[in-house]
Formats: C-alpha cells, structure tokens, sequence
C-alpha cells in the first residue's frame, strides 16, 4: 500500500468490483423519487466490507452529520444485496433499530439498474421481523425465508428477542432511532451475544456517547466520522447528483462540503455572569461519587436558568401546563429556599462551605430573570440580524417542550416593543421553535438558533446537516465550556480518525475542521477567575460542574441509589413476575393519590388507578424500549401525523384538569354542571375521566369543555381535531388489542385489530406484555430517563 494513500482509493479503488459497481448503478425509488446509491452509501458499504474481511467479530462507529434520515436502513439494505452476491455474511444481516417502519418503507419501494424489483412484491429481499417470541415473521407477504439469507428488522420496543438457530449475523443499529444509552449498550450486548461477525452502529458527529457505550462493553471501536475531507474526497472521486427529498438518501451529504460555521453571542451583563459563576464554582467543588438528592433541587434550577431566553412569567405557565414533572421553577424555588443540606464525611464539609453559596447563588439567578431575561432580549437581536442577513427559514431549539412554549408566547406576547411587534410581522412566519432533541430534514433551515449550550447528549447539534449555520446564545461559562468541549471534540476525533485510518491501511488524515476556526478554539476569551480552582484544571472544574448537572441514570447504577439529573420524576415501581420492574409515572404526585391509570386485564379488561391494583392483578406493560400507552401507540399507528405522539400528554393534562374540578367544586354535580355549562356533551363520565377509568373521552369537544372550566388553556385545537377519529374507535380497538393479547393471539382476536388499524397490529402487539403484579412500591423520585421504562 502505497505511503500516501488515502482512505477513498483504500476502499474504493475504482478497480472493477462486481458487487460495489452492482451498488453504484442502483436507484432506490422512494414514492416515486428516485433515490441513487451515493458515493456516501459505497462508502459505508465498502467499509463495512473490508471489516468484515480484516477484522471479524469487530465492532465500528460511522458518524453522519446530524439529521433526519434513514441511511442506517440504506445500509442494511445494499449490505444485504451485496451478500447475496458475495460470500460475505453467512447469517442475515439484522437492522437494529426504534421504529422505522420497515413494512411501509419496503411496500413504497422499488428498485431499478441493480435489479428491476418492487420490494412489495413476492418479498424478493427476504425482509422478515424479529418478533418477541424470538420467530421471524415475513414484512410482506406470509410466506416464511430462511433465516440465514434473511434482512431482520429487530424493532427494539418488541424487547430483547434471541434470533432463531443460525449461522452469525450482520448487526446495524440506528442509534438516530435509538437515543437511550441503556438502549444501546443492551443493542450492542445483543449483537455481542450473537456472535455478530461485524456490529455497525449509525449515529452523529458530535455523539461521543456511542464509542463510550461501545467501549464500556469491553471492545475498542473503529469509528469513523464522515467528515469534510471525506465529502470532499468523494465529489472529486465519485462526483454527485441533486440530493433528494428521501430519508433514505445520502447524496445531501455530498453537498454539505464544509461544516456549517458556529458563532457564540455572550449573554448577560457582569453581575448575572458572576451569578452564574459563582454556581459553577460551587458545584465544581463537590466530592466524587453520588450526589444527595438535596442538590437536585438547585441543580435543575441552574439547568433551566441557564438555558431559558423567556420571560419567568411565560416558563412558570407553560410548565404548569406540561406533564414532564419537576421542571417548573416555582414549586423548585419554594423547596430551595426552606431546604436544608446534610452530609457525611466530605460532603458535610462540603456543605459547610458551599451549600449557603450555592443556594444564595440560584436564587439570584432567577431573580435576575424575573426582572429582564438577558437571552430573550438578545434573541430579538439575533432575528433582527437574521432578517438584515436575508435569510429563510430559522429554527429555534430550547432545552424542553415547555421552554419551546414558553420562548414562543414571549416573541408573540403583549409585553413586546413596537419595534419588536414590527420585527415578528416581518420575520415570524419563517420562525420555527422546537427542542434540542428535534430533528429535522437536511438543509431545512438557514440558521439554528441555540438558546443555550447543548446538553452532551445533544452536542452534535454542532455538526448538524440540518441547518446551513449555527449561532449559540451563551453566558460567560456556557461559553467557556463550549469552547473547551469543542477542543477536546477536536482532539478526540483526530485521534479516532488515526487510529482507524492505520487499521485500514491509509495514510494518515488531515486534521478535522470544527464549527469554530481552530484560532477561534485556541484563543479563548478571559475565562472567569471563580473557575480556576487549585490543582484543578478549568476543564476539570467545567467537567465536574457537567457531570453534576447533566448526569443520568445508566444501567449499571443501582435505582435505589440516588444520581443527579437535569429532571426527576416521581415514579412508582411495580415488581413484575418477570422478576423485572415497571416505574410508572405517578401522574398527581403533588398529593400521592396514585391517579396514573393503569391498563388491567384481570376480570374483563379495564383502567383503573394505580391506586387500586393489587398483587395478583395482570397488567399491560411496555416489553421493551417503548414508553408509550397502549391507546397512544394504536393512535401512531393509524396516523399519519407525528403530532399525535402528543396524545399521552394532551390526555394527562386533561386528566389533571378534571381532578382539579372535581376538588375545586364543592359537590360532584356542580362540577358535571360546570363542565356542562363549558359545552361537553357527556360531563356525567367527568369522575370516570378523572380517575383514568375511561381513559379518554370519545369526542375531542369534551377534553376542551373540561379544560375551560378549569379555566385552564386547552390543548391546540387542531391537533384535538386530527386524532378525533382515533379517539371515537379507542375504546373498540382497545379491547380487540387487549383480546388478543390476553388470548395468545388468537386469529379470531388479531384479524379484528388488523381490520382497525392494519398489517402493524402483529408488530404492536409484539410491543407490549400482559404479567403478574407482584407488588406496589411507594412514589419515589428517580431521573426522568427511566419514567415509564421496564428494567
């Protein structure tokens, strides 16, 4: 191999390869687009190939730059056709992944050059499901493949399956689909366990989390993050085409040639700075090992302060109206202020000399934000030079739903200057203001707007595909942090791209390029002096202070140990007769009445409160990674709209409203009569609505009527009319899904749910348990990551 050889002309070398040319030639057409295999797809493809050759059973990362897409299932599918024409794999090759739909993707498909195909047709893929029971189940069609030839689809909500006797599989995991680390790390065991001759795992530049996870396993990865020198590299070798609009389409990428530019704007005066600071340092200081729950309280308070560019007045409302527990600041601020630290050993001196500072420190803090948000004010700034910029579309990311809804009502809000007021007329219709976590489509905005710095599981937002430029609003430490975080990204990245550039025989690669010139990087602005603690580096001391604030609950930790989070929920554990535990959401915690309406099957099926199950009783439980309802997943899956993911929420909130009624009025008929009067045409089931009983009204009208007299918002109108028809059929549907899990799956059952909503009623009920309560625990406030979760 010759000294300068890159990695391009080390996997594709241009030299006649039957199966790669097969590969290049081929289109994908995507309801009715047509979707070529891009230079990036070779790639990936030839990569995992040459794996597979040099270094079977490894394990490697691909990095993508963030966005919405489906190249993972790309990937399993041209893997899979080059097999069949290559002795490669001699089991199935296995996509890993959290709901991708592989049934409609592959009914909407076809293929033209490599093979004229429909894949609807006489399953010419082999495609087959991974059920829970561990079967394979054809995704067209109902005649059984052989395993061993086979493309799997492993749907991780179905559990944690063992595939049929064969020979060893070919595992990718889309770890865009599967964002919890306790989900990965039980992805990659599974692979491991099955002897997997390569493990592919698709996630972001940015995600170091994923060599992390892999690395905890026992196995060092390869990872390769596609970068601009490979973009490049690929235009210059293997030319593009007009990316297009298909989630299986890599070509996007083949035009997003250099990484998209970042620009901080510090936020905040002096004293607001040092406010923060001085939180910083306090946190920098505590001892090692697990926190006591009593810093939960300040260190969700100094999350969210940190990150809000509202008003005070807007967050406190949204939050009220939100079901994701413990994030509003009122309730926080009034635990804060009469609360007390106790600790052993380090920790009590610890206490001692940091537990007044700390408290005194974000209390300041928000009042600062009750009197002028510095971020909102620069907000308005930042879209008035988007505007002079002539751009399009803008996205706004918050930390949370109720920080997006809140950053919203503040932009629309009467409190706005008449500038401001003429500024949003202007630009307001090409505002979009959604949450880290949201992923959007390449290229769909002009400019992201960040109003706080990423969260770790969200730091590659920094090398999204989604947007063409990035400006961050940042405090004097979110800044500082930042920067640091990209320098040790640089780093890192280098470091992987080394390591697997020697084991494939290239040259040695040029340095990556970050968001932030290297100057940039390197010549930092003053750092706060509270920051530079003794024999502490500044990146130990913002490390320290990260993992305080951003920690969570892995699955090594021990639930009944206490670790701090950026949110916490009160949860109530109920030990199964599978010897695994279900922590349910207690949806009133603020009075322990264990109101979360539960799904039981025992003697005729029915929701009851959490309140009233008993040991005994048999009950309806996520099987694996999904923590959805049952009603709201049989609304998913009979609509075309994301939106309805919003269904559990809506129907919390509704719940709550009515309990509200029923304790506000002093009888139970001059409630009905209240909600009576706001327009609801069946208040005498307001009890049975409270209490989960009737788990949702059958006409949207009613969940408004009860919002009303509560004199509370109602949820959007629109989206209460877009699962109206879901709704008026939740109750039958309910009982055939029911049915035919209870009955093992009767024909008879399952033919009456698939006539509701469809060939997905198999994969649903796939989805889901019927077991045995064993016992009840007590409400318990646990990080939020493991709400609704089966462990």
């Amino acid at each position: 191999m010759s000294e300068d050889a890159s990695l391009i002309s080390v996997l594709l070398p241009g030299t006649v390869d039957t199966g790669l040319d097969g590969l290049a030639f081929s289109t994908f057409v995507d309801r009715g687009v047509a979707v070529r295999v891009s230079a990036v797809d070779q790639l990936l493809v030839a990569f995992s190939r040459d794996l597979i050759d040099r270094m079977p059973r490894s394990m490697a990362v691909v990095q993508l730059p963030r966005a919405h897409h489906r190249i993972a299932l790309t990937l399993a599918i041209c893997m899979h056709l080059l097999r069949l024409q290559q002795p490669l794999v001699s089991g199935p090759v296995v996509l890993a992944a959290l709901d991708i739909d592989l049934t409609t993707q592959l009914r909407q498909l076809r293929m033209r050059n490599y093979r004229n195909i429909a894949l609807d047709r006489n399953n010419p893929l082999s495609a087959q499901r991974l059920t829970g029971s561990g079967e394979l189940a054809p995704v067209v069609g109902a005649t059984p493949r052989p395993g061993d030839s086979s493309l799997v689809y492993f749907n991780t909500r179905v559990g944690n399956p063992v595939l049929p006797h064969g020979n060893p599989p070919m595992v990718i995991i889309d770890a865009a689909s599967i964002t919890n680390p306790d989900g990965r790390a039980r992805m990659l065991a599974w692979a491991s366990n099955h002897s997997a001759v390569l493990t592919v795992v698709v996630g972001d530049i940015g995600d170091d989390s994923l060599s992390k996870t892999v690395t905890a396993i026992g196995s060092t990865p390869l990872v390769l993050p596609v970068t601009d020198a490979e973009v490049n590299a690929l235009v210059y070798e293997l030319n593009r085409q007009q990316p297009e609009p298909s989630l299986l389409s890599s070509m996007w990428m083949l035009w997003h040639e250099k990484q998209p530019p970042l620009s901080i704007y510090r936020a905040g005066d002096t004293e607001i700075n040092a406010t923060i600071t001085r939180a910083f340092a306090c946190l920098a200081t505590r001892p090692d090992g697990l926190m006591p729950q009593a810093l939960d309280c300040p260190t969700k308070l100094l999350y969210s302060g940190t990150r809000l560019a509202a008003a005070v007045y807007d967050y406190r409302r949204a939050c009220a109206l939100t079901v994701r527990p413990g994030e509003g600041p009122g309730p926080l601020l009034r635990v804060l202020k009469g609360q007390t630290f106790t600790g052993l050993g380090p920790w009590h001196a610890w206490g001692v000399a940091r537990w007044g500072e700390l408290k005194v420190a974000v209390e300041t803090l928000w009042r600062h934000l009750d009197e002028t948000n510095p971020k909102l004010g620069l907000l308005w700034e930042l879209l008035a030079r988007a505007e002079r910029a002539d751009c399009g579309r803008i996205v706004i990311r918050c930390h949370s739903k109720a920080a997006a809804v809140a950053t919203t009502q503040s932009l629309i809000s009467e409190n706005r200057t008449s500038p401001e007021i003429a500024l949003w007329a202007r630009i307001g219709s090409r505002v979009e203001i959604d949450t880290f976590a949201k992923r959007y489509r390449p290229g769909h905005a002009d400019i992201q707007i960040l109003v706080g710095n990423p969260p770790p599981r969200h730091f590659s937002l920094l090398f999204s595909g989604e947007a063409r430029v990035t400006w961050i609003i940042a405090y004097e430490v979110e800044d500082t942090h930042l920067r640091h975080q990209l320098r040790r990204w640089h780093d890192t990245t280098n470091a992987w791209r080394r390591s697997t550039f020697q084991a494939l025989g290239a040259s040695e690669p040029t340095s990556v390029v970050g968001p932030l010139l290297d100057t940039e990087i390197q010549v930092t602005p003053p750092e706060p002096p509270e920051l530079h603690l003794p024999e502490l580096s500044i990146l130990d001391v913002l490390d320290s202070v990260s993992r305080a604030i951003e920690s969570t609950l892995f699955a090594d930790t021990a639930f009944g140990e206490w670790r701090s989070s950026g949110n916490t929920s009160s949860c109530v554990p109920i030990l199964l007769d599978d010897g695994r535990t279900w922590w349910v959401h207690n949806e009133n915690d603020e009075v322990g009445d264990l109101a979360t309406p539960m799904l039981v099957v025992t003697n005729n099926h029915r929701y009851m409160p959490l309140r009233d199950v008993r040991p005994g009783d048999a009950i309806i439980v996520p099987a694996g990674e999904g923590t959805d309802s049952v009603h709201a997943r049989l609304v998913a899956l009979s609509h075309t709209n994301d939106d309805v993911a919003s269904l559990d929420a809506i129907l919390g909130q509704f719940r709550r409203a009515a309990r509200t009624l029923l304790e506000t009025h002093p009888t139970r008929q001059a409630a009905i009569a209240a909600v009576r009067d706001a327009g609801a045409q069946a208040p005498g089931e307001l009890n049975m609505w409270a209490s989960g009983q009737t788990i949702a009204p059958r006409v949207p009208e009613d969940i408004a009527a009860v919002f009303r007299a509560a004199q509370q918002p109602s949820p959007d109108p629109w989206l209460l009319h877009k699962v109206a028809g879901r709704l008026r059929t939740l109750h039958r549907s309910l009982g055939y899904f029911v049915k035919a899990l209870a009955s093992g799956r009767a024909d008879d059952a399952v033919k009456q749910l698939r006539r509701l909503i469809g060939d997905e009623a198999d994969e649903l009920l796939d989805e889901f348990l019927a077991v045995t309560v064993v016992s009840v625990g007590t409400p318990t406030n646990v990080p939020a990551a493991i709400t609704g979760r089966v462990h």
